[in-house]
């Protein structure tokens, strides 16, 4: 019976379509979270896409580097911040956190669904050859002492199916790669993250 399992976990994995993501911006920057408070706001998501847990999974990775010291936006009452923040954030809105929260660090979480084509056991669901689902994820910290922005790092995870490959198998939709690229910039960012000594 534990050889059926191994052999089914053997298959299962050896029949996913795999997903290739890419880095760029502030890949390998070090940040340094010891001090001032620091200011989560709720991922912002654009193009029909479910965030279902990236909040929560942004604040629960961020409270092991931060601890009691991060606040997300949406769990505090009383904060003054302006309800749609655009995506780019000019002075004129980092003085308006800064001046409504008294909080030293802003950290900003936006989403893409920028495809969605191929089904979860890899047929396309798209007239278009080759079939892609791709997730973009660009996180931002701004330090709201100085007014600017301090990091920024976008990761795109795209799966492409091809309509030669008319095999079945396991394939991520764009909200399960919105969700990994999350994941990856959050890996990152603790091993590069600026240590007590």
């Amino acid at each position: 019976m534990k050889y059926l399992y191994i052999l089914l976990a053997v298959i299962v994995i050896t029949s996913c379509n795999l997903v290739k993501y890419t880095h760029s911006g502030d890949v390998n920057s070090r940040l340094d979270f010891r001090k001032g408070k620091w200011l989560l706001n709720d991922v912002t998501s654009f193009k029909n896409i479910r965030k279902d847990g990236l909040t929560e999974m942004a604040n629960e990775r961020f409270s092991e580097l931060i601890g009691n010291r991060l606040l997300v936006v949406s769990n505090m009452k009383g904060l003054l911040i302006p309800s749609n923040i655009s995506p780019s954030l000019d002075k004129s809105i980092l003085k308006d956190i800064k001046y409504g929260t008294g909080y030293d660090y802003f950290i900003d979480i936006r989403t893409k669904n920028i495809s969605n084509e191929v089904g979860v056991l890899g047929a396309s669901n798209s007239l278009t050859d080759p079939s892609k689902n791709i997730g973009e994820v660009t996180l931002s910290i701004y330090d709201l002492n100085i007014f600017k922005i301090i990091y920024s790092q976008t990761v795109v995870g795209k799966l492409v199916v091809s309509e030669k490959d008319n095999d079945y198998a396991l394939s991520k939709n764009s909200n399960l790669i919105i969700h990994s690229a999350l994941k990856r910039i959050m890996k990152k960012i603790k091993k590069n993250q600026i240590k007590a000594k």
